[in-house]
């Protein structure tokens, strides 16, 4: 089933609307067997690009760095190559899109910027495009000020979910300024916890069967699994096997239907 075309046709008239000409998709490399680079070099209309890792210690192997395109989407040929990266990437790295009235410039050094975060005084990478992770900084990781940084330069974030489903979450578009910096984010040990628990979750599911129907969509299934992991977390219950048989239990008792 074709699940990029809807999604890519939703993103033209959101565009559309907010008098846009052009999105910007981060294109997460190390997920994937191959390199985007040698691809950005192949227009006719050439593309903007930029490693989200310039200037960091991580941008040693820069085909294996997060890559931020600018796509005009006036250029067929442009829309094509992205239609066709999105199928490609959809089970191992979906991509993450945005909308921006920014200079790519401006929003590619901003976005490089939020990708080098800290926690306990250490310096690491913030990887925040990876689909899985991305709705959760706002409904659970994130503090509103760390969101911020996230929203300010966007008009839009859109990905497709885990029933790759088009989903969205709208910034603010703030005009730049050229003042301005990114605040570097620093994770307290509660926040990395609820990252983990992220990358926990997916492991769960992929070796155990939460009962057949109790869910209507895999990405509600993956909710409520991580919601039960945080609930774990916070009981102190790190121990896999007992962990994974309390979560099981959390989710039935949770969403069973009395």
């Amino acid at each position: 089933m074709d699940f990029v075309s809807p999604w890519m046709d939703k993103i033209r008239t959101t565009c559309q609307r907010a008098e846009l000409d052009h999105i910007d998709v981060i294109i997460d490399q190390c997920a994937v067997n191959f390199s985007v680079l040698p691809a950005l070099t192949t227009f006719s209309n050439p593309v903007m690009w930029q490693s989200l890792y310039q200037g960091l210690p991580e941008d040693i192997y820069p085909e294996d760095a997060p890559v931020l395109v600018r796509v005009d989407l006036s250029d067929a040929e442009h829309v094509q190559w992205l239609h066709n990266l999105a199928a490609e990437m959809m089970e191992s790295a979906p991509l993450l899109i945005c909308g921006s009235c920014w200079s790519f410039e401006q929003l590619a050094d901003w976005l490089r910027d939020c990708v080098d975060a800290q926690h306990e005084g250490r310096e690491g990478i913030f990887r925040f495009w990876d689909t899985r992770i991305f709705p959760f900084l706002f409904s659970h990781i994130l503090d509103v000020e760390q969101q911020k940084q996230l929203l300010k330069p966007i008009l839009f974030w859109t990905w497709l979910d885990g029933d790759n489903q088009p989903s969205i979450q709208l910034g603010s578009g703030e005009i730049p300024d050229s003042d301005e910096s990114v605040i570097q984010i620093e994770f307290t040990d509660s926040q990395f916890e609820k990252l983990m628990c992220v990358s926990d979750t997916s492991q769960f599911l992929s070796y155990e069967s939460v009962p057949e129907g109790m869910f209507t969509s895999r990405q509600a299934e993956f909710t409520a699994c991580y919601e039960a992991m945080l609930t774990a977390t916070e009981q102190r219950i790190v121990f896999d096997d007992k962990r994974n048989d309390w979560v099981m239990a959390q989710v039935i008792s949770n969403n069973s239907v009395t």
